[in-house]
């Protein structure tokens, strides 16, 4: 292999890479909103529950779980989505 085909080649592959970090950013950045987004609802269902316990609605409290148990299921899809996306393949 000549110089200037080697030097092509490792241009290509630092071009690949700069494309997997982009890639990889964009990626983090979905996780980390995913993860936000399950922490607040968490956070909310937990004191809607937690109300609803102190008044004694135990009907509220089993609602209140259940829509927990419906949220947390999404967000989860929602991160193994995000981090199962496949990268392109090399160039």
């Amino acid at each position: 292999m000549s110089p200037e085909e080697r030097i092509a080649e490792l241009e290509r592959l630092n071009a690949w890479l700069q494309e997997q970090l982009e890639r990889q950013r964009q990626l983090n950045g979905e996780l980390r909103r995913a993860v936000a987004d399950l922490a607040r609802t968490f956070q909310e269902s937990l004191a809607a529950a937690y109300a609803a316990g102190e008044s004694g609605d135990i009907d509220a409290v089993r609602r209140i779980t259940r829509a927990n148990q419906a949220n947390w299921q999404a967000y989860l899809q929602q991160i193994i989505a995000a981090a199962s996306k496949a990268p392109p393949p090399a160039e």
